[in-house]
């Protein structure tokens, strides 16, 4: 009977032996985590192709041994193209992923990888190369991998898809992509031209104080007035200004327009008007605001004078849009003992154009 029992026991040990010997064993996958892709466009290619990157991250429990891979699989109708290595990007890390970057060339030597398509997996190949455990592993397939000039094409059709993870690594993982019909959203609005023009006095008495001295040499008469400008003209401004010089007695006698720029010359018959700003005179431009527009040549220096009768002259411009423009504009006339007797007076008109 013992003899019987050890021949039974002896069987069952040889069977044991020959079933774990002959039956392959199977390990167990680990689960990636931390997955995600993300795409930089998600329209479907109806009627027209669209084309998107892939930024793929996963954290590999496992980590990869020389010689191991790693496979990601696209679904079908995602055109993969020409996409080559020179598309793909491979890095990984501790922290973000992108701590280490792979060495890639189509098939693995040494400390390159291999990265390659075959249909519709991407497989990523060790040669003498590992990746540490729990390390995170980012792919970039595209125009955002360094040097990518070849998108993967989206599906045609909108719908949720998915990728899978796998390879001789062990681990496995899958990530749910989403194509939409429209995946951007036209925002536009429109702005109104505007265009203000403001003028601070529409009547100048050319006073001057004490009243005229009977030896006409020792001070001309001079007053100013003020216009603002302020648009979102593109291409800026320009005023100008028409009028006839000084007269009385219906036109019978005036005073001689100052037909270049001059100083003001006391006993010497003359008009003329000069421009600057509100603060610092003769620069052209109120510090207090924010306007880019420049005075005429003839009609920028300090106490000189210009005006040109009866022709349509420029008086300031602006190459752009301008929150606010103030110009101080001086109006001077000086006389001598011949000038006729008479009440003076012209109309000038000015005219603000916006260039949009």
């Amino acid at each position: 009977m013992l003899k019987q029992i050890k021949l039974f026991f002896t069987l069952g040990l040889i069977i044991l032996v020959l079933v774990f010997i002959l039956i392959p064993q199977t390990a167990s996958a680990d689960a990636l985590s931390a997955l995600s892709n993300t795409m930089s466009r998600l329209s479907d290619s109806t009627p027209t192709a669209v084309y998107s990157d892939h930024t793929i991250k996963y954290t590999t429990p496992s980590g990869v041994g020389a010689g191991e891979t790693m496979e990601i699989t696209f679904p079908s109708g995602f055109a993969i193209g020409s996409v080559d290595y020179t598309d793909i990007d491979v890095s990984w890390g501790a922290s973000t992923g992108y701590e280490n970057e792979l060495t890639l060339a189509a098939t693995p030597s040494g400390s390159t990888w291999g990265a390659a398509f075959a249909g519709q997996v991407l497989t990523i190949t060790s040669g003498t190369g590992t990746i540490s455990t729990t390390s995170k592993v980012v792919v970039e397939i595209g125009n955002n991998a360094s040097g990518g000039n070849v998108q993967i094409q989206n599906h045609v059709t909108a719908a949720t898809y998915t990728i899978s993870i796998a390879g001789d690594f062990g681990d496995t993982g899958k990530i749910a992509i989403v194509i939409l019909t429209n995946d951007q959203v036209i925002v536009d609005t429109t702005i109104d031209p505007y265009l203000t023009f403001t003028i601070s006095d529409n009547a100048v008495s050319l006073l001057k104080s004490g009243g005229l001295n009977p030896d006409y040499n020792n001070t001309g008469f001079n007053s100013d007035s003020a216009f603002s400008v302020n648009t979102n003209a593109g291409s800026g401004y320009n005023v100008s200004y028409n009028g006839a010089t000084l007269f009385a007695n219906g036109g019978a006698n005036t005073i001689n327009a100052m037909a270049a720029k001059a100083a003001s010359s006391i006993g010497t018959e003359q008009f003329g008007l000069n421009l600057r700003d509100n603060v610092t005179p003769n620069t052209g431009v109120d510090p207090s605001g924010g306007g880019s527009g420049v005075p005429a040549a003839d009609y920028n220096t300090a106490d000189q004078f210009k005006f040109a009768a009866d022709t349509t002259t420029t008086l300031v411009s602006a190459s752009d849009a301008t929150s606010s423009n103030t110009f101080t504009v001086t109006y001077i006339v000086n006389v001598n003992e011949t000038t006729e007797a008479g009440a003076y007076s012209t109309t000038i008109t000015y005219i603000c154009t916006g260039n949009f």
